[in-house]
C-alpha cells in the first residue's frame, strides 16, 4: 500500500466500533481548531480505512480513546486493516494512539492482569516493540468516571518537538490509559516524550512515546489530551483532587495542553497555521481580529451568527430561503443588511460578503469575523431613570440585578454566496461536510434519494426533503422561540426546515420548563406544514418524534433508549441512575425531550416541532454516549458487534430521515394507526401500575396503551374491593363522552385477560398530566 503523497492534507480519526463518542467528538474539536484550515479533519469509518484508497490523501491517521478488543475484532480480524494502516505508515505515515488507540499501537499489551478485565496478547501494528501495561492508576471501571483522575507529565526534553528541557504540565484527564514499559536494550527508534510525574516510584512510568517506523512516525500517548480542562470529563477529575486548583490554575493548564498538542502535531511533521503570524495580519487598530478563544467556543456567552445552509445539490434552497415577497416588504434596507423587525426578534440578513466592506471577502476574512463575534460581548443599554425606586427617605435603591435579554439583541442572519462557499471552519462545532454525507448514506440505507425536489403533500409544486434546508446557529436563545413567537418568519419561510444549534441560552420546554443546554446535547426545532384535514391528529406529532428519535439513534434497541409518555426520551439499561452491570436491574434516565407548538397562520397550520436529545455529554449526564460505553462494557466479552459511535452529524442526519419517512407515513395514513404496535414496543409503560392524584381519594390505575384515535393514554383502575360501588374518580375523569381535549373516564369492555364484564377506561390527555416516572404518579401538570 502507498504511503502519503507530498500534499496529503487530511487527519482522518477512526470512528468505528470500540471508540469512545466522547473522545471522538473531542479530538476531531481539538486538532480542528489546530489545524484548519491546512487540514481537513475528519471521522473515518471501518468500511472508509478498508475499500477506499485513503493513504495518499491522509497525513495522520488517529485512533482515539475507546476500548482495544474492538479495535482488533473490527480492524485486524474482521476487516484486515491493521495491515494496511502499519504498511501506511512505514511508507512515511503518521499514527496517534491515544489511551486505547496507544495500547493497539504496541506490541503487547497487559491490561488489568489477574483482575476481571484481564487483556493480555500481541498487537500487529507493533509500532512500540515492548509492552503497555495498564492500568496505571487504581480504580478503573469501563463506562464509569470512578477511575478517572487529573495527573501530571514531565516532558522530556526532545529532538523531535520545540521542547529543549524538562517542563511539567498539570491536571490532564486520565481514565484507564497504560504505561510503556521498554525492552532491554533500549530501541533506537524510539524516543521517550513524558512520564507520569509524582508516582512515588524509583522511575516514573513513560506515559508518551514516539517511535520511527520505516519512513513513518507514530505517537502513543496514555492520558487524553484532547478534553479541554475546563469541562467534563476533565473537570470532574479535577474536582477529585485532594487540594482542588483554582480556576487561573486551570487556565494555565488548559493553554499548556492545547500548546502540548500543537507540539506533538509537530513531531509528526505536520505544520499547523502560525497563530501567531495570523494575529500579526489582523491587527487594525492596535486590536487584535481573528484570535481563536477554545473556551469561548465552548462557554458561550451571547447569540452568535446564523447561517442558512442546503444540501449541495440544492443550492437554490438556501438563498431562497427567505426570498418571499411577503417578507422581502417588510425589511427595511440598511448598507448590505436587510433589517426586519418580528414579534420577537430584530433580524438582519445579508451574504457572507456583508461581514466584510471590502469588495473581496475571503474565506479566511469570514472566518476571523466569527470568531470576532464570539469574543464581542454585546451592548446593553442601561436602565432607564423611571426604572429606578425611590424610597421614603429618598434613596435611591439598585435595582435587583437581572440576567440579560438576549431576545433584544439583534440576531444576524448570513445567505450563502456563490463567490465564497461553506467551509467547515465557519462552524467548528458541527461540520456540514460531514452531515450532508450522512444524511445520503441515512437515505440510501431507506430506498431515498437524496438531494433532489419532491412532490409536494399539498399538492402544490415541489418540496425540498426534511434535512436539506438548515438554519444553524452556534449559539442562539431558543429555535423554538424564534420560530413560534416571530410570526412573519413563521408564515413565510420555505417549509420543511430544520433549525439547529450547539448551545441555547434560554431553550423551552413543556409548559413553563427552560430546557438547560449544556456542551453535547443536540438541539434542533423543525418548521412544518400539517394539512389541515389532520388538524384533529395533532397530539400524535409528539409521538411520531419520539419514534423517529428512537429508530434513528437505537435502531435494534440494544442501547435502551425508549420512550416516557407523552414527550420524553429515556434509557432503560443497566448501569444508569444507580444500577450496575450485570445486576439485572435496569436504571432510567433521561436522555431527552420533545416540545410541539401549533399555529393557524396565513390559513394553513405550521407546526414548529423542538427537540434535544443528550448525544455526547460528559458523565454525569445521561447521553449516548454513555449508553455506547455501556453497551461497550457488556459486550467485552462476546464478538457481537457493536453500533458505529454516536457523533452530532450522523445523530441529526439519522434523525431528519427517520422524521421524514414516519411522517409521509403519517400524513398519507391520516392517522398514528399504523404506529401503534411499534410506539407501544418502544415505551416504557406497557403494565405499569401508577396513581392518578387529582382525584380523591387518589386511585390506582394499570397503564394500558395510548388510544389510535385521539393519543390519549388509557388506564384501567386497579380494583382494590369489590364490594363498593364508587369508582373513586372525581366529576372531572367521570365521563363517558369522548372528548379528546379531555381527560375522560367511560365505561367499555374489559381487555382479554383482565376477566371480561365491564370495567371503567381513564383516558388521560397529555397536554394537561404531569408523569413522575420515578414515583409513578400522574398529576395535573402547572
Amino acid at each position: 500500500m502507498p504511503g502519503p503523497s507530498p500534499s496529503a492534507h487530511q487527519v482522518l480519526v477512526y470512528s468505528g466500533p470500540g471508540v469512545s463518542p466522547l473522545s471522538l467528538s473531542h479530538t476531531i474539536l481539538t486538532l480542528s481548531l489546530l489545524l484548519l484550515p491546512h487540514y481537513t479533519v475528519q471521522p473515518a469509518t471501518p468500511e472508509v480505512l478498508s475499500s477506499q484508497p485513503w493513504e495518499p490523501s491522509c497525513a495522520l491517521l488517529i485512533i482515539p480513546g475507546g476500548r482495544d478488543l474492538p479495535f482488533v475484532e473490527e480492524l485486524t480480524i474482521k476487516r484486515k486493516v491493521t495491515k494496511r494502516i502499519k504498511e501506511y505508515v512505514e511508507q512515511g505515515g503518521k499514527y496517534l494512539g491515544i489511551c486505547a488507540g496507544a495500547y493497539f499501537g504496541t506490541k503487547q499489551v497487559k491490561f488489568d492482569v489477574g483482575g476481571g478485565m484481564e487483556v493480555v496478547g500481541e498487537r500487529d501494528l507493533a509500532f512500540f516493540p515492548g509492552s503497555s501495561e495498564g492500568p496505571t492508576f487504581p480504580g478503573f471501571q469501563y463506562a464509569s468516571e470512578s477511575g478517572s483522575r487529573a495527573v501530571s507529565l514531565f516532558l522530556e526534553p526532545s529532538p523531535s518537538s520545540s521542547s529543549s528541557s524538562h517542563r511539567s504540565i498539570d491536571h490532564l484527564y486520565y481514565n484507564g490509559g497504560g504505561h510503556f514499559v521498554l525492552p532491554s536494550p533500549k530501541p533506537s527508534n524510539v524516543e521517550v516524550l513524558a512520564r507520569y510525574a509524582d508516582t512515588g516510584k524509583d522511575e516514573d512510568p513513560i506515559a508518551v512515546v514516539l517511535t520511527r517506523n520505516g519512513k513513518g512516525k507514530s505517537i502513543l500517548c496514555s492520558i487524553h489530551p484532547e478534553y479541554p480542562l475546563n469541562d467534563p470529563p476533565a473537570r470532574l477529575a479535577i474536582n477529585k483532587l485532594e487540594h482542588p486548583p483554582e480556576i487561573e490554575e486551570i487556565e494555565v493548564s488548559e493553554k499548556e495542553r492545547i500548546k502540548w498538542v500543537e507540539e506533538l502535531l509537530k513531531a509528526l511533521d505536520l505544520n499547523p497555521p502560525d497563530k501567531h503570524q495570523l494575529l500579526d495580519n489582523d491587527k487594525e487598530g492596535g486590536e487584535v481580529q481573528g484570535e481563536e478563544d477554545p473556551n469561548l467556543l465552548l462557554h458561550p456567552t451571547h447569540p452568535s451568527p446564523i447561517f442558512i445552509l442546503s444540501h449541495p445539490n440544492l443550492p437554490e434552497l438556501s438563498t431562497h430561503a427567505v426570498s418571499k415577497n411577503e417578507l422581502k416588504d417588510k425589511m427595511i434596507r440598511e448598507d448590505s443588511w436587510e433589517i426586519l423587525k418580528d414579534g420577537n426578534d430584530q433580524l438582519r440578513f445579508g451574504t457572507v460578503e456583508a461581514t466584510f466592506s471590502s469588495a473581496s471577502t475571503s474565506e479566511d476574512e469570514v472566518t476571523r469575523w466569527l470568531s470576532t463575534k464570539r469574543r464581542d460581548q454585546p451592548h446593553f443599554e442601561p436602565p432607564s431613570i423611571e426604572s429606578l425606586n425611590i424610597d421614603s427617605k429618598g434613596d435611591v435603591s439598585p435595582l435587583i440585578p437581572q440576567p440579560p435579554d438576549f431576545h433584544s439583541i439583534p440576531k444576524t442572519i448570513l445567505l450563502p454566496s456563490a463567490n465564497i462557499p461553506y467551509t467547515p471552519r465557519w462552524t467548528p462545532l458541527f461540520n456540514f461536510d460531514t452531515y450532508w454525507k450522512e444524511l445520503d448514506s441515512a437515505r440510501k440505507s431507506s430506498g431515498r434519494r437524496s438531494g433532489v425536489m419532491r412532490k409536494s403533500d399539498q399538492g402544490q409544486g415541489e418540496k425540498c426533503a426534511l434535512g436539506d434546508l438548515v438554519f444553524y446557529g452556534e449559539t442562539v436563545t431558543s429555535t423554538q422561540t424564534m420560530l413560534d413567537r416571530n410570526p412573519i418568519l413563521l408564515t413565510n419561510l420555505s417549509a420543511p426546515l430544520a433549525f439547529l444549534a450547539t448551545f441555547q441560552l434560554s431553550g423551552r420546554g413543556r409548559g413553563s420548563n427552560i430546557w438547560l443546554s449544556p456542551a453535547g446535547c443536540l438541539q434542533f426545532s423543525l418548521l412544518l406544514d400539517l394539512p389541515s384535514s389532520l388538524s384533529n391528529k395533532m397530539v400524535f406529532i409528539q409521538y411520531i418524534m419520539a419514534l423517529a428519535v428512537c429508530e434513528a439513534v437505537d435502531e435494534d434497541g440494544k442501547l435502551g433508549v425508549r420512550i416516557k409518555w407523552p414527550n420524553d426520551i429515556y434509557a432503560e439499561v443497566e448501569g444508569v441512575s444507580g444500577t450496575e452491570i450485570g445486576s439485572g436491574k435496569k436504571g432510567k434516565a433521561k436522555l431527552g425531550g420533545i416540545l410541539v407548538n401549533t399555529n393557524f397562520v396565513g390559513g394553513k397550520w405550521r407546526i414548529v416541532v423542538g427537540c434535544g436529545i443528550n448525544v455526547l455529554n460528559a458523565l454525569p449526564t445521561t447521553s449516548l454516549s454513555q449508553l455506547h460505553s455501556l453497551l461497550a462494557a457488556k459486550l467485552s466479552n462476546s464478538n457481537k458487534t457493536l453500533p458505529p459511535a454516536p457523533t452530532m452529524e450522523g445523530t441529526f442526519a439519522k434523525i431528519m430521515n427517520s422524521f421524514e419517512n414516519k411522517w409521509e407515513q403519517f400524513i398519507d395514513e391520516k392517522g398514528f394507526k399504523g404506529f401503534m404496535n411499534e410506539y407501544h414496543g418502544r415505551w416504557l409503560h406497557s403494565g405499569q401500575e401508577v396513581t392518578l392524584t387529582t382525584t380523591e381519594p387518589p386511585t390506582p390505575l394499570r397503564i394500558l396503551s395510548i388510544t389510535p384515535d385521539h393519543g390519549l393514554l388509557r388506564c384501567i383502575p386497579i380494583q382494590k374491593s369489590t364490594s363498593t360501588t364508587s369508582n373513586g374518580l372525581t366529576p372531572l375523569y367521570n365521563r363517558t363522552v369522548d372528548h379528546s381535549a379531555e381527560d375522560r373516564y367511560s365505561l367499555a369492555s374489559s381487555p382479554a385477560g383482565n376477566g371480561g364484564g365491564q370495567t371503567g377506561f381513564v383516558d388521560l390527555q397529555p397536554d394537561g398530566n404531569s408523569f413522575d416516572l420515578m414515583s409513578g404518579l400522574i398529576k395535573r401538570k402547572v
